[in-house]
């Protein structure tokens, strides 16, 4: 707000996203000054769709209007309206959908992933137990209820949440029923977190952060020794993985990340931002929580005010970094 308490205008700026245009408005005085609920959703703009974007769109929803309680349909619609971060709109498909299948652990865990996007983190959290009820071995259910627990600074419960998927990889009964091709739920289980190292960095990562953040240093420090420095990430291109409803990203920046909190990657270094493209938010959140438990307040907060002045509200370093200012002026 300016010396008159009036909250400054918000101009809609253009950049470009691969090939896609957006008309992104720039969400930090919304979320560093002292913006409401209402005021900081209103900043998160959908992407402008490409034709073919938008091509797809039309052709699931003409799909599903010629069989509206199909389920995969359902699904299917939602999923062609995340590219263009379109997510209030699949939040209601995946509602639609649990009208017609409430045991269904994929829109529990589609609509839970999508409200972390849309900030509200308690009607996430209602559909990440539930669907860890119906889907105990899932890694995408525990990853994100792990989040949400962290993003609501319940730090010891994700660091938990995170140890009881990493623990299933160790759990005899578990492995065995991966290597007998029977886990139900969600073809990415947990249980790839011990031959997997996409799954392992991307979980350790926030793992480290939580159990720091929780005031476990030692048992953080201790966390890091999984990961060695010249671990493969190749390796972790499992086509099991085809079916599950969210597609893994390349977790290259976690596994950096880790290495930065190892000491082995310099800061400059690992935030150069034409190394990163849109997941310098997620790197850049990293390298401030370390300083931030590390004591440097300071530089903490200045990396988080550059990330919410980026336009890629959609990313979990964007979200984290809007919930940690939160915090930090609130309790400073």
């Amino acid at each position: 707000m300016d010396s008159h308490g009036t909250k400054p205008q918000m101009k809609p700026e253009r950049l470009t996203l691969g090939s896609v245009t957006v008309a992104a408005t720039v969400v930090l005085c919304a979320l560093a000054c002292d913006g409401t609920r209402q005021d900081r959703e209103s900043s998160l703009v959908p992407l402008q769709p490409s034709q073919a974007q938008a091509e797809r769109i039309q052709s699931a929803d003409d799909a599903l209007s010629l069989d509206p309680e199909n389920v995969d349909l359902i699904l299917e619609a939602a999923f062609a309206r995340e590219d263009v971060w379109r997510y209030t709109e699949a939040v209601e498909l995946y509602g639609r959908g649990l009208e017609i299948a409430p045991n269904d652990y994929r829109l529990h865990l589609g609509r839970a992933h999508r409200l972390i996007r849309l900030r509200q983190f308690d009607a996430a959290l209602d559909d990440l137990d539930r669907a860890v009820q119906l889907d105990p071995y899932g890694f995408n259910s525990a990853y994100l209820r792990g989040l949400t627990y962290y993003l609501t600074g319940r730090f010891d419960d994700a660091a938990q949440e995170y140890g009881r998927c990493t623990s299933l990889a160790r759990d005899e009964a578990a492995l065995a029923l991966a290597e007998a091709g029977r886990v139900p739920g969600d073809p990415r289980h947990c249980m790839f977190v011990a031959t997997d190292p996409q799954s392992l960095v991307a979980i350790t990562a926030w793992r480290y952060r939580a159990l720091r953040r929780a005031g476990h240093h030692e048992e953080a420090s201790h966390l890091l020794d999984s990961i060695s420095e010249d671990l493969s990430l190749s390796e972790g291109e499992l086509p099991e993985y085809g079916a599950s409803i969210i597609k893994p990203d390349n977790n290259e920046h976690y596994y950096h990340l880790l290495l930065f909190f190892k000491g082995l990657e310099p800061e400059p270094e690992l935030l150069d931002r034409n190394r990163w493209g849109a997941q310098w938010s997620t790197v850049a959140y990293g390298v401030a929580v370390w300083h931030l438990v590390e004591g440097d307040t300071n530089r903490a907060m200045q990396l988080l005010r550059e990330i919410v002045a980026e336009p890629y509200w959609a990313r979990l370093g964007h979200v984290a970094a809007e919930t940690n200012l939160i915090r930090l002026r609130r309790d400073p």
